[in-house]
């Protein structure tokens, strides 16, 4: 090689032999995919985990509004009951305990639903034209002189076939809340004329509808969907206790709730 030329690099032979070939053993592969599949198992847990979380949440959410839009509504009726247009008219003369009661009710017996009337005078020029200050329970407005007569019942649903609150105005009953299982309810009797119930008992015990001061209504609430809990629902639910009207276990996955308000009627108490 002459002095000026430079140096071409040494050109290193192909390994060969059973090194040159050497790939993933099978030892290596088992460890590979039993650790992706332990990952895999984890974050399916997780997703499951989030999931049903979410659901219950959603559907607790949901209960939750039916709780408070029926608590909302069945006060506001309640506290109509027995509303008189003219406020010097008997109210006896008006709500005729026989054909035109400010409240009555119809026993479910055993543990099935009651059913609740509600009855009022409306508000306006009594010609025609109501001033909308008093609706009845479907959002129409009465006139003063005119009576809303509102029915509360459970029934189930055409379409679902599961039962919700429904309320009819003496037309076609409508479904005002879903997913109500139940209602129960007991009257407050004032026998002593001091305004306040002496005790509370079923329908077929008031001793006199027109003593009635005040009504304690439990509704029995549930899930809209069968996955809100992870085991099957083995509660059993008192409703009525002093009938008493126990109902359950349902053996479903859904959560239910007892919700229990005591309502006076506006127009009999201070």
């Amino acid at each position: 090689m002459k002095p000026d030329e430079p140096m071409k690099p040494a050109v290193r032979p192909s390994p060969t032999g059973p090194a040159a070939s050497r790939g993933v053993t099978m030892v290596e592969l088992m460890v590979a995919v039993t650790i992706s599949l332990l990952i895999t198992l984890v974050i399916a847990q997780l997703f499951l985990g989030s999931r049903q979380t979410f659901a219950t949440t959603d559907d607790v959410s949901r209960m939750q509004e039916n709780t408070r839009f029926a608590q909302q509504l069945l006060i506001r009726m309640v506290h109509l009951a027995g509303y008189k247009s003219q406020p010097n008219s008997i109210s006896l003369t008006v709500f005729n305990p026989a054909t035109t009661p400010a409240l009555a009710a119809a026993d479910g017996g055993g543990t099935a639903p009651d059913t609740l009337t509600i009855r009022y005078q409306g508000a306006g020029d009594g010609l025609g034209a109501p001033d909308g200050t008093v609706v009845d329970c479907l959002g129409a407005a009465v006139d003063s002189g005119g009576f809303a007569v509102n029915t509360f019942s459970i029934a189930p649903n055409p379409v679902t076939g599961r039962n919700g609150f429904f309320c009819s105005n003496g037309g076609v009953a409508q479904e005002l809340v879903p997913d109500v299982q139940n209602m129960q309810l007991l009257f407050g009797e004032d026998n002593d004329a001091d305004l306040s119930a002496d005790y509370y008992v079923p329908w077929p015990q008031v001793l006199n509808p027109s003593n009635i001061v005040s009504v304690r209504i439990a509704l029995l609430f549930e899930t809209p969907t069968n996955v809100s809990k992870a085991l099957a629902d083995a509660t059993t639910y008192t409703l009525d206790p002093v009938t008493p009207v126990v109902l359950g276990p349902f053996n479903d996955r859904r959560i239910r709730r007892v919700v229990t308000t005591t309502m006076n009627l506006r127009n009999r108490t201070p």
